[in-house]
């Protein structure tokens, strides 16, 4: 629900910064808001849903569908993360469009998504690793 929320909010002002742009516009700007919206809320959605037909069937395939699908969304911190930054790089690269200037540091963004998520990775199979040897 908050991912739905961070969309509408972002589009909103996505839609106020536009007017006041001169009839300059940026897709990035104009289309931040799909980054939480395809990124947050859908995968949630699809994770309830999956829970909620796992409660009603009881089927051992679905429910492990249901697990997985949770275990994957676990990493709520990391999801987070990775949102918050390439929306935030959006959003900035929407506005120095409008501007009608560029910047080189802008590649910082999907960068550092792309590091939050090796590092989540790494983590994961850490993880993985000292339960294999626990059991």
């Amino acid at each position: 629900m908050n991912y739905l929320a961070a969309s509408i909010l972002i589009a909103a002002a996505a839609a106020v910064y536009g007017l006041f742009s001169h009839g300059v516009y940026s897709y990035f700007m104009t289309y931040a808001f799909m980054i939480p919206l395809l990124a947050g809320a859908v995968p949630h959605l699809i994770s309830a849903l999956k829970r909620q037909d796992a409660a009603k069937e009881q089927k051992p395939f679905a429910a492990k569908l249901a697990r997985a699908a949770s275990k994957i969304l676990d990493a709520k911190d990391t999801q987070l993360a990775v949102i918050a930054t390439l929306t935030a790089g959006s959003i900035l690269k929407g506005v120095l469009d409008i501007y009608g200037t560029t910047n080189r540091l802008l590649i910082a963004y999907p960068a550092a998504a792309v590091l939050v998520v090796a590092a989540a990775a790494v983590m994961v199979l850490k993880n993985k690793k000292k339960q294999e040897i626990i059991q």
